[in-house]
């Protein structure tokens, strides 16, 4: 008795947990069993990556084993990482667009532009282009601008070059001046400027530029420079009568009448008489053919050809004048010296320029 009452609690409980245990098991899982079909579907609520497998064998079984897979699912679109590839892309500038800068979207690709992407790679071929742009010429300057630059080494006067037909003599004879240079005048003159004070070579300088006046008033009159004519000898009334015999420059600092620089030369120039072949004199140095006959006329109308006691003196004169004139660029010459590549050809080119501007100053 007791143990059929003993069944049918047991057979009540095992009812009880079938109705009220095992069917929300049941929807939980979601169980729909086909007609005879071996595999259960899960229920859409819990996701479409989970499967469940279950045997027609396992159902009459008692022990029942529930397979649970995760089926990973391929995108049907794929990212544009997986895809996209810098070596298969036809480079571009991305932020230029026909000339201008691209601004960049705020929205981003969707899928269908990812796909129109993949097509459009995909049946390009893999080689890179890289395309690399360089501005032309004349879109940075126009060739109009051009004609306003200027060469900074060309010297800024339009003087001719000087015609060298002798440069072999010349060049031998520049080499014999530039060795007298160095051994004899140079010593002297660097020992001369270290003795005389400088004022004092200044004053000895006035003296011998006031002397050639009468060679300074003939050349400014044969041009017909009436203005400098009338410097000429105003200078030279103030600076011998005030200046103490031309050692002041008094018409200058005190009557404000600059100095002028005047010779045959320069005459001959204004008439249009060409300067001629470059010519190296001995001793004397860089000359040409017109100053030549320049100088020879020059002589007459210096005062030591003149007033000197003798040939001695008047070359004495002149050495001594030459010496101190010297002085005052004797560092110049040097400087040239280091900083030229061939000092022939650079006293000559200055030389010409210098008598260029003199001539039409």
């Amino acid at each position: 008795m007791k143990i059929t009452t003993s069944r049918r609690y047991l057979v009540g409980l095992v009812y009880l947990f079938l109705c009220f245990g095992f069917t929300p098991v049941a929807d939980a899982v979601g169980f729909s069993e086909d007609s005879r079909g071996s595999r259960t579907n899960v229920n859409p609520s819990i996701g479409n990556d989970l499967h469940v497998f279950m045997s027609q064998d396992s159902r009459d079984a008692s022990d029942v084993t529930i397979t649970v897979e995760e089926a990973i699912k391929v995108p049907s679109t794929p990212s544009p990482q997986s895809y996209l590839d810098w070596r298969d892309l036809d480079w571009k500038d991305p932020f230029v667009e026909h000339g201008q800068v691209r601004h960049a979207s705020s929205t981003a690709p969707t899928n269908s532009d990812v796909s129109a992407a993949t097509d459009q790679v995909a049946k390009s071929d893999s080689t890179m282009k890289l395309e690399l742009r360089m501005p032309s010429s004349t879109s940075i300057m126009p060739s109009d601008s051009f004609d306003d630059l200027k060469d900074p080494f060309a010297s800024e006067s339009d003087a001719p070059d000087m015609p060298d037909p002798f440069e072999d003599y010349n060049r031998f004879m520049f080499d014999f001046n530039e060795g007298f240079y160095d051994n004899v005048m140079e010593p002297v003159v660097r020992e001369y400027r270290d003795v005389v004070n400088e004022d004092v070579r200044m004053g000895i300088s006035n003296i011998f530029d006031n002397a050639m006046a009468p060679l300074k008033l003939v050349s400014s009159f044969l041009q017909g420079d009436l203005d400098k004519t009338g410097r000429v000898i105003g200078r030279t009334i103030i600076n011998t009568t005030l200046g103490l015999g031309g050692m002041f420059d008094v018409a200058d600092k005190a009557f404000g009448i600059e100095d002028v620089n005047e010779d045959l030369d320069q005459v001959l120039g204004s008439y249009g008489v060409p300067t001629g072949p470059y010519v190296v004199l001995p001793l004397f140095g860089p000359s040409s053919v017109r100053n030549i006959f320049g100088r020879a006329g020059g002589m007459f109308l210096s005062p030591t050809y003149h007033f000197a006691p003798g040939v001695e003196v008047g070359a004495g004169l002149t050495v001594t004048d030459e010496i101190n004139d010297t002085s005052f660029i004797v560092d110049d010459i040097e400087q040239l010296e280091d900083s030229s590549i061939d000092k022939y050809e650079s006293v000559r080119d200055f030389y010409g320029q210098y008598r260029f501007g003199l001539v039409n100053e």
